[in-house]
């Protein structure tokens, strides 16, 4: 090397972001993991086949001592024969993934079963350690060779930075997942203003629609039915409360006189309904029954005031006077009928009315739709593939310094 040679700048690696997927697949193809991984395979299928060779070569162990207790004999067959089975079916269950992305978490499994079965064999080891120990040992070694393979193998690959290129590879799907999120986001966005402005131009046209006919003659005629409706419920309202009244101030009078007799119902109607009674009462009974009262006021023992008052309202409630109310208010609820079965015929009545119900629903879809629309601009504007991907080149500089990103 040059004296200078050391002062020549590293060649830096240039790529497009576009490219960063195959950069990392041939970056992770560089390290050999597959290589490394199915040397690890083939060294634990090696010790796999010498532990099931040192399980049976326990099984067929005769015992260096025959002179010892029966009862201990029968002790220690039990314990060979439960460990055995255990340790057989823990070997039968290892089966090394292929994918070097799952070797971290095989091996921790491969941890936490393996202290498993120390515990459900400890008294079991301890036991057989008396009479073959040397067989249980050798089986000991080769279960600690295939943890020791799995841990070197977990080791390797985590010195090669596959978590980087995993995080890596993590960042970018959720930088593409975000901007076709975004675009879907932006074209929804398109559509729900579209089907805004569609709403709004419908509710205008309804407006106008409802303004019209709220200017046309066919409605001024409208609207003086509807007047002279309620000018005519306001005098039927009006000559209600007066009969009311003037029945309400003889009604202890009138309830005493009657009491007990056949008028006693008509007079109970007059008090309670004065308008329908009137209607119904085509010979005028009520007049003969008042003006009859009226002459056997002294028999009712009423206070001089009262008799008093009674005899005004009497006085008040003549033959003429209730035919008069009585024409009235059957000219009026005719009137009154007529009237309405002109309002319910009303051709602009009713276009008004489906135009008001259309207009209403217009309103509820448009507030709906606004409220939709900020929804969706909110997500829209929360969702930053910029970030994600300046994160993604951080990522990539920490696999591989001298690098340099080219924006597409």
């Amino acid at each position: 090397m040059g004296l200078f040679d050391i002062f020549k700048k590293k060649r830096i690696e240039e790529i497009h972001f576009s490219d960063i997927d195959n950069w990392l697949q041939r970056e992770l193809e560089s390290k050999s993991l597959d290589k490394k991984v199915l040397s690890a395979k083939e060294e634990i299928s090696r010790l796999l086949d010498s532990c099931e060779k040192s399980i049976e070569t326990l099984e067929e162990a005769n015992l260096m001592n025959d002179k010892i207790p029966l009862k201990e004999k029968q002790i220690m067959e039990g314990h060979r024969k439960s460990y055995t089975q255990k340790v057989r079916r823990f070997i039968n269950a290892i089966e090394v993934p292929e994918d070097h992305s799952q070797i971290g978490h095989y091996t921790a499994r491969f941890s936490e079963s393996l202290n498993e079965l120390s515990e459900e064999t400890r008294k079991n080891f301890q036991v057989l350690q008396h009479f073959f120990s040397q067989e249980v040992s050798r089986i000991v070694k080769d279960i600690k060779g295939i943890d020791e393979s799995l841990s070197s193998l977990q080791s390797d690959i985590e010195k090669e930075g596959l978590d980087l290129i995993r995080e890596a590879k993590l960042g970018l799907k959720n930088y593409r997942e975000n901007l076709e999120r975004k675009d879907r986001l932006e074209n929804d966005l398109e559509g729900q203003k579209k089907n805004l402005s569609s709403l709004k131009r419908r509710r205008e046209k309804l407006r106008e629609n409802i303004a019209e006919l709220h200017k046309s003659e066919e409605y001024g005629a409208f609207e003086q039915f509807l007047e002279k409706k309620k000018s005519i419920e306001d005098e039927m309202r009006e000559i209600e409360q007066d009969l009311t009244a003037m029945f309400a101030e003889i009604s202890r009078p009138l309830k005493k006189y009657t009491h007990n007799t056949e008028h006693e119902p008509i007079v109970e109607k007059y008090l309670s309904d004065p308008v329908g009674a009137l209607h119904e009462d085509e010979e005028l009974i009520i007049h003969k029954i008042v003006e009859k009262m009226k002459l056997d006021l002294h028999m009712l023992e009423l206070k001089e005031k009262q008799l008093e008052s009674t005899k005004d309202k009497i006085e008040n409630l003549t033959l003429a006077f209730l035919k008069e109310k009585r024409d009235l208010l059957r000219n009026l609820k005719e009137n009154n009928k007529d009237l309405a079965s002109k309002i319910n015929r009303s051709v602009v009545a009713l276009t008004l009315s489906e135009n008001e119900s259309w207009l209403k629903s217009l309103e509820a879809k448009i507030i709906e739709c606004e409220r939709h629309l900020e929804e969706t601009v909110n997500e829209f504007e929360q969702i930053s593939p910029n970030y994600l991907k300046q994160k993604v080149k951080e990522k990539i500089r920490q696999i591989r310094k001298d690098i340099h990103i080219h924006d597409d």
